[in-house]
């Protein structure tokens, strides 16, 4: 089994949860509105993870300046 980085199991952790309350307050109990929930809580999680990226690229340019 692949090891996956802490990054990647918190968001996939955070995937599930935001699945969960996204069925939950919505009361989706069949599996084609659960789908749909999960459809939503992945984007809202993938678009966490680009940010996070996005600010990690921004967090090592910005050092790499400051070691000039």
């Amino acid at each position: 089994m692949k090891e996956k980085n802490n990054e990647q199991i918190v968001f996939d952790m955070f995937e599930e949860v935001a699945t969960e309350s996204i069925a939950e307050a919505r009361n989706a109990y069949t599996y084609e509105k659960n789908d749909g929930c999960y459809q939503e809580a992945k984007e809202i999680a993938d678009k966490a993870r680009m940010n996070l990226l996005e600010k990690m690229g921004e967090a090592a340019g910005a050092c790499a300046v400051m070691a000039l």
